[in-house]
């Protein structure tokens, strides 16, 4: 399993409105192949997304998409997101 790991600093007061939005894309996250999306509020105007794929290929597949998406949120951003592509050796489903 791979995963897509991305810390994103949000401006002052602007975590509500990114989530809204974010909830919003719901059916385009959906398309792009992955099996889950999470979102981590850090409490203190940043997030960790994590967006989890069965292969490298349907991660890097998906890499357009959630670069138009990520965009969309720029005007929530204090910078630009830190994107990682790394690999899941556990993910334990309970």
């Amino acid at each position: 399993m791979y995963a897509s790991y991305i810390e994103m600093q949000l401006k002052p007061g602007k975590m509500a409105e990114a989530i809204k939005m974010t909830k919003q894309m719901e059916a385009d996250l959906g398309q792009m192949g992955m099996k889950q999306f999470i979102i981590v509020d850090k409490g203190d105007d940043s997030s960790t997304l994590v967006a989890l794929y069965d292969t490298a290929e349907d991660q890097e597949a998906a890499g357009p998409k959630a670069a138009e998406l990520l965009g969309r949120l720029a005007v929530f951003m204090a910078g630009p997101p830190e994107r990682k592509q790394v690999e899941v050796p556990i993910n334990f489903i309970f």
